[in-house]
């Protein structure tokens, strides 16, 4: 049986990060959401003897072994539901590596989809656990559309918003390592030990009903803003505002840049000046859950 599945790229229209956990791990605050840059996955799988999982790509950056997640998704999958089977996956590859859109994560989201829909073993709560057992952003990925998102980010929950939005996403040179990225958060706050849980609670609900109500601005934050500092990003920043960009942010720990656009036009104006000026663009739109699952 063969499946085709986009896995699609993940914005942060808010990010806070909350303290540091004991195993190792810190505890955010964020609001998640789906774009239409996507990565095309193409499935093939037959039950067999013995399991044989093949991975290919169109971007040499990929690695096709073990260390891929889309493997480890495969074999997560495959162990869970104690099936043998034969599966050729292949990457058509668009959302770019390392840039903070979550790409691997999607990737291995997607993979989970292809093979229910193959195997139709494992239901909405299952998928879940498998996902959250291989990163943290995979959860997320999963189901897509607009979620606020906390612990490592797996704890979701879903916020039915508004009507469809442009976005341009552009990617600085520069990539951002990040481990090192919230190392250095550590390091500002003094490994966050005066954060408050009672305050943590009380931004998150207030995140929700702000990105509920279509009447008021939804949010937008980035703490890792505050350490990573490239000039790239700000140029890239200011090429979206001086083409009519609503909002510009930083998504994840960079280097990506999303800006919000209104107007359609507008944001193809934007796109169309970042690629000029040598930083690679790209014209989408929102995406919710009817899409994704």
């Amino acid at each position: 049986m063969i499946v085709n599945e986009n896995a699609y790229a993940k914005i942060n229209l808010y990010l806070d990060v909350l303290g540091r956990r004991d195993d190792g791990f810190h505890d955010i605050l964020s609001a998640m959401h789906s774009v239409s840059l996507c990565d095309m996955l193409t499935l093939s799988c037959i039950e067999s003897d013995r399991t044989e999982i093949i991975i290919s790509t169109d971007d040499p950056e990929i690695p096709t072994d073990r260390s891929n997640i889309v493997y480890s998704a495969v074999e997560a999958y495959l162990n869970y539901f104690k099936i043998n089977a034969k599966v050729d996956i292949h990457i058509e590859k668009r959302i770019p590596v390392g840039a903070g859109l979550g790409g691997g994560s999607s990737d291995a989201a997607a993979t989970l989809r292809a093979l229910n829909k193959v195997f139709h073993k494992a239901d909405i709560d299952q998928l879940y656990d498998l996902a959250a057992e291989l990163g943290s952003d995979v959860p997320f990925c999963i189901w897509g559309g607009l979620c606020v998102c906390v612990g490592r980010g797996e704890k979701l929950t879903p916020v039915s918003m508004c009507d469809e939005t442009s976005y341009v996403i552009s990617i600085g040179k520069e990539r951002v390592s990040t481990p090192k990225a919230y190392a250095a958060l550590d390091r500002l706050y003094n490994d966050f030990k005066e954060r408050n849980s009672d305050k943590a609670v009380a931004n998150n609900e207030m995140i929700i009903n702000l990105l509920s109500d279509r009447e008021k601005s939804i949010p937008v934050y980035n703490i890792f803003e505050q350490v990573i500092k490239f000039d790239e990003i700000d140029g890239i920043k200011e090429i979206m505002t001086k083409n009519g960009a609503e909002y510009t942010l930083m998504s994840g720990s960079g280097p990506s840049v999303f800006g919000t656009f209104n107007d359609s036009l507008r944001a193809e104006v934007a796109c169309e000046s970042l690629n000029k000026a040598g930083f690679p663009a790209y014209l989408c739109h929102s995406v919710y859950p009817e899409v994704v699952i």
